[in-house]
């Protein structure tokens, strides 16, 4: 196997890893969003 065949493999666990972060990055605003949109709720809409 050359070189070439190991930089693709390479390139292609950091996609997939890149992938991972944006989604659990995602994922946080999502959580924080409704966090704080569950405390507006509490205190009355204010």
């Amino acid at each position: 196997m050359n070189q070439k065949f190991y930089d693709e493999i390479k390139n292609i666990l950091s996609s997939a890893r890149n992938k991972v972060y944006q989604t659990a990055n995602f994922a946080m605003v999502e959580a924080y969003w409704n966090i704080g949109k569950s405390i507006i709720e509490e205190q009355g809409g204010n």
